[in-house]
């Protein structure tokens, strides 16, 4: 019966990465806000989650070689930095230090360094 279902039945598309995109609650604190995600609702066991395999950046055809690697390294501590891999042990908390080579510096115009 599509009335005991979520939303009616109907298919739903979520999107986004639960580790960057999580619900705004002023005044809540971490936890509040984490157990308030998507997937820590009742609706979580009725999703199916579907995952990107592919850095589409990686195959333009208009980066250089070393700009693909470049790029690759950083997608790759970014990854680890959201897996928690970076900084450990921590409680959720973490100062994470972020690497010279992912830093821009001495750039006249870094709003389109990054956006090149």
């Amino acid at each position: 019966n599509k009335d005991d279902k979520p939303f009616g039945g109907k298919v739903i598309v979520f999107g986004g990465d639960f580790r960057q995109v999580l619900p705004v609650i002023p005044g809540a604190g971490r936890a509040e806000v984490v157990c308030s995600a998507l997937n820590s609702s009742y609706l979580w066991e009725h999703c199916k989650v579907l995952k990107l395999t592919k850095n589409m950046r990686l195959l333009s055809e208009k980066l250089s070689e070393e700009e693909a690697n470049d790029l690759k390294k950083f997608s790759e501590w970014i990854l680890d930095v959201g897996d928690g891999k970076i900084s450990e042990p921590n409680d959720g908390e973490a100062e994470i230090e972020i690497p010279d080579e992912f830093l821009i510096t001495d750039v006249e115009e870094p709003i389109e360094a990054i956006s090149r």
